[in-house]
């Protein structure tokens, strides 16, 4: 959706609001490359609820291309991609480290040891995330501008559900949804300016073509 948008509008480069249900570093790395960048809300590591050492304990070295854990043992992987849920991502372990660890139980519980997942594209969410740490107050424009209609939709207008079945048959009820909201938006903002009579009759010409 951003590149075509990027495309339509004609521009070099733009910036992205998106929430947590976007925030694939496939897709991040995609946007960065392509001159679009992203302020994507970052995801909780798994590992911050099972009440283990989080990731955020485990140091990576980009140039030897391993971690190294809390109780100072090096990490290493052997290179290989692999595919997980359709995230490609690379492994890192130390089983023999692992086996006389001290602090083992506070590490992991599985038999052969800890073991990290690393996604091929980990620099764009580790990038993401900064840009998003920077600058707390652009973030939460997001919330500003693309959530309170939704909150209108379902609470104040009762829009909680579709009546339709099938895709063509929702999607056409919900843009029905969409228009009366413009509609109702364009109608306030005009009224605010004074110019509620011709926004008026803007609203009656358009509902006589729906």
């Amino acid at each position: 959706m951003a590149l075509d948008a990027k495309e339509l509008l004609g521009m070099e480069g733009m910036d992205i609001l998106t929430d947590k249900g976007y925030t694939i570093a496939k897709h991040l790395e995609i946007c960065t490359k392509n001159g679009i960048t992203p302020y994507s809300a970052p995801k909780d590591h798994s590992s911050l609820h099972n009440g283990r050492y989080p990731m955020v304990y485990f140091k990576y070295d980009s140039i030897h291309d391993t971690y190294t854990c809390p109780a100072d043992q090096v990490l290493t992987t052997n290179g290989s991609i692999y595919d997980k849920a359709g995230h490609m991502v690379k492994h890192y372990k130390n089983r023999e480290a692992c086996k006389v660890c001290p602090v083992r139980d506070l590490c992991t519980t599985n038999k052969n040891g800890r073991f990290i997942e690393r996604s091929i594209y980990q620099e764009a969410l580790d990038e993401n995330q900064k840009r998003v740490e920077d600058k707390p107050e652009y973030y939460r424009l997001r919330q500003e501008v693309t959530e309170h209609q939704f909150g209108t939709l379902k609470r104040q207008r009762g829009f909680t559900y579709t009546l339709m079945r099938g895709k063509q048959n929702v999607l056409s009820e919900v843009n029905l949804m969409m228009i009366c909201y413009n509609l109702t938006r364009t109608y306030v903002h005009s009224w605010a300016r004074g110019v509620e009579k011709q926004a008026k009759r803007l609203c009656l010409t358009i509902c006589d073509h729906i």
